[in-house]
C-alpha cells in the first residue's frame, strides 16, 4: 500500500471515529491527520474548562492527550 493511501486510510479512520466521539465533539477538539501513525489534536479552552487558577483543568489536558494518541493509534 502507498503512502498516500495509508494517509487516506488514517484520515477515513479518523473521520468515522470523530463522528462516533460525542465527548470530543463536545469539548470542541479537532484533529488533524499530517501522515498515517500521526494526529494532531487542538482545542480552545473556553471559560467553562478552567480551573480555580484560572488555567485550563488538567483532566481537560488529559482528555486532549488521549484523544490525540487515539487518533494516531487507530488510523491504520
Amino acid at each position: 500500500m502507498s503512502g498516500n493511501d495509508l494517509l487516506e486510510r488514517a484520515r477515513a479512520a479518523a473521520r468515522e471515529m470523530y463522528q462516533n466521539d460525542p465527548a470530543s465533539q463536545a469539548l470542541g477538539i479537532t484533529i488533524a491527520i499530517p501522515a498515517s501513525g500521526e494526529a494532531v489534536a487542538t482545542m480552545t479552552v473556553r471559560d467553562d474548562m478552567v480551573n480555580g487558577f484560572g488555567v485550563c483543568h488538567g483532566g481537560l489536558l488529559f482528555t486532549l492527550a488521549d484523544t490525540a494518541f487515539a487518533f494516531a493509534c487507530n488510523g491504520y
